[in-house]
């Protein structure tokens, strides 16, 4: 592959079939299933998949993968294999971007670009299939469900066999805004170590005693007990957490109340917690039960929690993150990838990483001359079609470069 002055051929290759990308991404944009729904859009990449002569494998209701056996092997003559990883579920969102090709299923959305991950993993599985003599061993191509419902669709796809003789596996993740302002297209930022958090899910049920909203003495309003008990949840990091660790409480659903002057006997609510520790989860989720205990008992109520541990932290491996990196600069420019702090997001590809050395890199795709950018699972959120191309081409470059390391 000859190279163009100022870029990469993988690059060049993946604009080539940007067209394909580009109507992947739009199709599956227009038709998102939420987690472990996702039966159309499986069928959709099973589809596509065949029409480029691959054997898609199916061991599980939805999601998907492919083997592209390579033309050559290491020096070292044993075939390795690497995984790249691309999830494909929806969120329950009602979409509010106003594209031309946005969601046709009420209610839900690829507020998180999921779309845009499965239409690179498909380029990057066509590139693989045209290229075999490239390959110097295996690559598998992973359409996973449900990354955004724990347990999520990693554990269900691990105990399907999607890691077998797999050596080590890469994924991506599409960011169009961040906590530090645009992800601008054409760049990409990776670090080694720990780089997302893991997740929990609480579940509080305040219970005091209902009655006539004119008569709060003869009642134990639960409304006004869970605003004390959410308002003490905001001391568990505060005052309960060292200032040099991180954690994350976070109140996401509140329900209560039948109506203007009845006074409420139960309310409900769901939040979740991030931390990179475990000791730290464990006393965050110690100081919420003994908080939310108390409080209620303070008010005459009482206070049911439970909690539900979501999914591990996300660990780099140190030598997959560096060939991982080398190949995004080569595409990217030298300048081209940033290292990032890490996220208080949190992924089920940290499963992958548990069991193999794995690198997980976000790519930008914020591109303000196209459509504002939104953060992730925002009703406005969209990734810049022009990004496909770069994270296509940075998956190729990274499973080469992994195929032909002696690591």
């Amino acid at each position: 592959m000859a190279q163009d002055a100022g870029e990469h051929p993988w690059l060049r290759a993946a604009r080539a079939i940007a067209p394909d990308l580009v109507r992947w991404r739009r199709h599956l944009h227009r038709h998102p299933e939420v987690s472990f729904q996702e039966h159309e859009t499986t069928r959709y990449l099973a589809a596509e998949l065949a029409a480029m002569g691959l054997a898609p494998v199916r061991r599980t209701p939805t999601g998907l993968w492919v083997d592209i056996e390579g033309g050559g092997h290491p020096p070292d003559g044993r075939a390795r294999r690497v995984l790249v990883r691309a999830d494909i579920d929806a969120l329950p969102v009602e979409e509010a971007t106003g594209l031309p090709f946005a969601s046709e299923n009420p209610g839900a959305m690829h507020a998180c670009g999921h779309d845009a991950h499965a239409a690179m993993a498909l380029g990057a599985a066509r590139l693989f299939a045209e290229h075999r003599d490239h390959l110097r061993g295996n690559v598998r191509v992973l359409f996973q469900p449900a990354e955004e419902t724990p347990p999520g669709g990693a554990p269900q796809m691990i105990e399907a066999g999607v890691l077998e003789g797999v050596d080590r596996a890469i994924g991506l993740h599409v960011f169009a805004l961040g906590t530090e302002g645009v992800r601008p297209t054409g760049r990409a930022y990776l670090r080694s170590g720990p780089v997302m958090a893991a997740s929990g899910r609480f579940f509080l049920t305040v219970r005091g005693r209902g009655g006539h909203g004119s008569a709060p003495h003869m009642s134990v309003d639960a409304i006004a007990v869970a605003a004390e008990v959410v308002g003490a949840l905001q001391h568990v990091v505060a005052r309960h957490v060292d200032p040099l660790a991180s954690a994350v409480v976070t109140v996401g659903t509140i329900r209560g109340g039948f109506n203007q002057n009845v006074i409420a006997p139960s309310v409900e609510m769901t939040g979740t917690t991030r931390a990179f520790d475990p000791a730290v989860e464990e006393r965050v989720v110690e100081r919420m039960r003994a908080i939310a205990h108390h409080t209620a008992a303070a008010f005459g109520a009482e206070a049911d929690f439970r909690f539900e541990k979501g999914y591990p932290v996300v660990v780099n491996d140190p030598g997959t993150t560096e060939i991982l990196g080398e190949a995004a600069r080569a595409v990217l420019g030298p300048d081209g990838l940033e290292t990032p702090p890490p996220l208080m997001g949190s992924e089920d590809f940290a499963h992958y990483a548990l069991r193999v050395p794995s690198a997980f890199l976000w790519l930008g795709a914020g591109n303000p001359d196209v459509l504002a950018p939104a953060p992730n699972h925002d009703p406005h959120f969209a990734a810049d079609e022009g990004a496909l191309p770069y994270g296509t081409a940075i998956l190729v470059e990274g499973a080469l470069r992994l195929l032909a390391d002696g690591g």
